[in-house]
């Protein structure tokens, strides 16, 4: 099946999106304006460069091509299968809404996309603190909303990493409910309380090697700039409501201080009868399945989210219990 990736569509929305989302999409909770930031730190631009300048820990997949296209007025990174395409994802990446970007994922994502037997589209949404919440939340929708418009009757999936995560969580939350075609979520060590609250920012500190209490609060502050952190678009673990979500699969490590987010919002999920698989990793650090991919349990996380993605995608995973 293929995924049209949009154009004229996209370059007529762009101009209007950059001061508002004004799209087909509906939001649940009210999507503010774009705001003006402030310009980043040096010690955050030397760490941008940095990371933009460091070789992709995954080979590219035989099974996929990878590509840099504009969707939705936003620039992607598009990995999609050499066999034909059982539906598409858009996947964000980490970074703590300040750094990254999709291309050093451009080898992971060629793996979702070869053993996932779907399109994903990566956006380089905008990051802070020089484009403050919500401007990753509208450029996401712009996104989701060009291939939604193109492609309707395509099954949609929406994916994650760290505040990637979040921001796909913050995504289904808000438009699920106007995407019919939304299968399935994958939330890879999602942040989804930036409160930085949760008990296990105490009780894994000393294992987490990438995030600490510190970092995620400074990223918060960077990225709400005066907001409220419980709004529930920022905090997905806060909203009210998860009607939006589809089935969701989440993976997250033992050793990590965001594993209290994974193991409350599947509780949530499961409370609102949405379904939910959460597999906590035994000593995973953070995100590490998209840095290591020579560890075996980034072999095993692969796997799982890949085979999520093809029974969603297919219809296996749609079936209802008859007691229902």
């Amino acid at each position: 099946m293929a995924l049209p990736i949009m154009a004229g569509h996209a370059a007529n929305a762009a101009g209007r999106l950059k001061e508002d989302c004004t799209m087909a999409l509906r939001s649940r909770y009210p999507l503010d304006p774009r705001r003006t930031g402030r310009p980043a730190p040096a010690a955050l631009v030397e760490t941008r460069d940095a990371i933009a300048g460091a070789v992709s820990p995954y080979t590219l997949a035989e099974g996929a091509t990878v590509a840099k296209r504009t969707v939705g007025g936003v620039r992607c990174i598009v990995a999609s299968p050499r066999q034909p395409a059982l539906g598409g994802m858009i996947y964000f990446h980490g970074g703590g809404y300040r750094l990254g970007g999709p291309d050093r994922m451009a080898g992971f994502l060629s793996r979702l996309a070869a053993d996932g037997g779907c399109r994903v589209i990566a956006p380089a949404y905008a990051l802070a603190p020089e484009n403050p919440y919500p401007a990753a939340l509208h450029d996401a929708a712009a996104v989701i909303d060009a291939v939604a418009a193109e492609a309707p009757d395509v099954p949609m999936m929406i994916g994650g990493d760290s505040a990637g995560g979040g921001l796909a969580a913050a995504c289904c939350i808000a438009f699920g409910e106007s995407l019919p075609s939304l299968r399935g979520a994958v939330l890879l060590s999602p942040w989804l309380d930036l409160r930085v609250c949760a008990d296990s920012f105490e009780r894994c500190a000393p294992s987490d090697r990438l995030f600490s209490r510190e970092s995620a609060q400074d990223a918060a502050n960077s990225y709400l700039q005066g907001l409220p952190a419980d709004a529930p678009l920022a905090s997905p673990l806060l909203a009210g409501a998860l009607d939006g979500m589809p089935s969701t699969l989440i993976i997250a490590g033992s050793a990590e201080v965001l594993i209290q987010d994974s193991i409350d919002f599947a509780a949530r999920l499961a409370a609102q009868h949405i379904g939910v698989e959460l597999s906590v990793i035994p000593h995973m650090q953070h995100v590490s399945p998209t840095l290591f991919p020579d560890l075996p349990s980034s072999a095993r996380s692969l796997s799982a989210i890949t085979r999520f993605m093809r029974e969603r995608l297919n219809g296996t995973g749609l079936i209802a219990d008859p007691q229902s």
